[in-house]
């Protein structure tokens, strides 16, 4: 089987990590005050690479710049890498600008590799970037077409014929050896090509030779490709800071439908989110949303990020705004018979509806958002057979569930006095307004020794002279008797 390799590469990443988004303005990055990356509106007013920030104010007072920042860049690059990860697993970081995919084993699913670079570009331009794609039989090859914009070489034996139009200007090797092959008069690889390459090894050395050899296919060239760990963050640099935090619901929009459509790709929920509102000026500001179930409904996200939102009141300015994900999981799929998501009953005897199911969890999705995680929570069983201490609650944020195994025969009220209440005796036997009726018992449980909550008891269900049943027990230490639970 043929190899099959797609590079992206990004010539305008240095301007799109600040303002990908925003393509009415003439925006610049700079380094020391030189013009070092621009958008396309720049370069149509006539600011060139190298021109000075007086220079460019003096061609238009509206240019916008920012100081490059290559930490973000390669930031941004992870970003796309995960966002590629939905066409291969095979995915490899190129830096600067660029990243290696491996669509060998894909292309059938994707209908042959022209509808695959289609989808790309359509995903990408969705998402603001612009993209040179380049495709070719080695990864090297496919690096060299994207980044110099040259026509995609078609997969086969004419590799080295595609090749030797190429200016060595842009292959991947150290600018001296650039400078040697011009003095030699080599402009183009055909020329290189041409050249005897144990000569080639004994002028430039081994590893100059080794790219060649893996640039042409002589020699196999492992990538290494990202982890299939799912990691998002998207964020969104605004030109001009913004003062109310209302006018942030567009591009908070924006971004979590990147999360959402991140999500959909990858077949993930998550049930976590991060927001953070920077300004180069003040402090940082972030909240997280917590939701009840996993889920990847962009509504649902900007709902509860509004009401988050809603409660920030100390950031005056904001110049960027940043969603981020960790926390994902499978969707769950449900299995059920003909009636499920109906309103009719099913086997287990319970009513299953879908509507009703969301309409509880938006309202706790809406309640954690309001309160907080740490205010709303459900109870569990929790494995500790003392009665007091056999429950426990369940935060949203972690739902520690315990499973209990055989199901207890032994009747539980559903009231649990919050303490024992002694009870009188008459003749030894407990009495509570009269003498009570002792239905079944004894139950006991002797339990906790080792943590200093000992209980040594015999549980009995007794019955008042009224009808009611309540939940008693015989302390074994003293034989007195206790009021602990009633029945409905």
């Amino acid at each position: 089987m043929n190899n099959h390799w797609i590079c992206l590469h990004f010539p305008q990443l240095p301007v799109e990590v600040f303002a990908r988004h925003q393509i009415d303005k003439p925006v610049v990055v700079t380094i020391r005050q030189r013009v070092v990356a621009m958008n396309h509106r720049s370069q149509e007013l006539g600011i060139r690479i190298g021109s000075s920030m007086n220079t460019a104010y003096t061609i238009s007072e509206d240019v916008v710049s920012f100081e490059r920042e290559e930490d973000k860049e390669l930031d941004k690059l992870t970003h796309l890498a995960q966002w590629a990860y939905q066409f291969t697993p095979n995915v490899s970081i190129k830096p600067p600008h660029s990243l290696l995919l491996d669509v060998s084993g894909c292309l059938g699913l994707f209908k042959g590799i022209d509808n695959l670079k289609r989808l790309i570009r359509e995903g990408l331009d969705n998402l603001g970037f612009e993209v040179k794609v380049g495709t070719s039989g080695t990864p090297l090859a496919a690096l060299l077409f994207a980044e110099a914009g040259l026509p995609e070489n078609p997969v086969g034996p004419e590799l080295v014929q595609s090749l030797a139009p190429v200016a060595v200007h842009y292959l991947r090797i150290e600018e001296n050896i650039k400078d040697t092959l011009h003095q030699m008069g080599i402009s183009h690889c055909r020329q290189l090509f041409e050249l005897p390459m144990d000569g080639l090894n004994r002028r430039f050395g081994v590893f100059f030779t080794d790219y060649l050899q893996r640039l042409t296919g002589e020699k196999p060239d492992p990538q290494k490709h990202i982890d299939s760990t799912p990691r998002f963050r998207s964020d969104i640099t605004f030109l001009a800071d913004v003062t109310n935090l209302e006018s942030l619901a567009f591009p908070l929009k924006r971004l979590l439908g990147e999360l959402q459509e991140f999500l959909i790709k990858r077949q993930l929920m998550t049930n976590q989110f991060t927001v953070k509102l920077s300004h180069r000026g003040h402090p940082p500001r972030e909240f997280s949303v917590f939701l009840a179930n996993p889920d990847n409904d962009v509504q649902m996200f900007l709902m509860l990020s509004q009401l988050k939102l809603e409660k920030i009141n100390d950031m005056p300015e904001v110049d960027n705004i940043s969603v981020a994900a960790r926390n994902f999981f499978e969707p769950e799929s449900v299995s059920g018979d003909l009636f499920q998501g109906t309103r009719f009953k099913q086997k287990d005897g319970r009513i299953h509806s879908k509507a009703e199911e969301a309409k509880a969890i938006r309202l706790v999705n809406m309640m954690t958002a309001r309160l907080g995680p740490q205010a709303c929570f459900g109870l569990s069983l929790a494995n500790d057979h003392r009665p007091e201490r056999a429950w426990k609650p369940v935060t949203l944020a972690v739902k520690d569930y315990w499973q209990g195994g055989a199901f207890d025969t032994n009747a539980r009220p559903l009231y649990l006095l919050p303490a024992p209440k002694a009870l009188s005796t008459e003749a030894g036997a407990p009495c509570m307004s009269g003498k009570l009726e002792l239905l079944q018992g004894p139950e006991r449980i002797d339990f906790g020794w080792w943590d200093n909550g000992a209980v040594a008891r015999d549980y009995y269900i007794a019955k008042h002279h009224a009808g009611s049943l309540y939940w008693i027990y015989q302390h074994l230490d003293n034989s007195r008797w206790y009021l602990h639970g009633i029945f409905s």
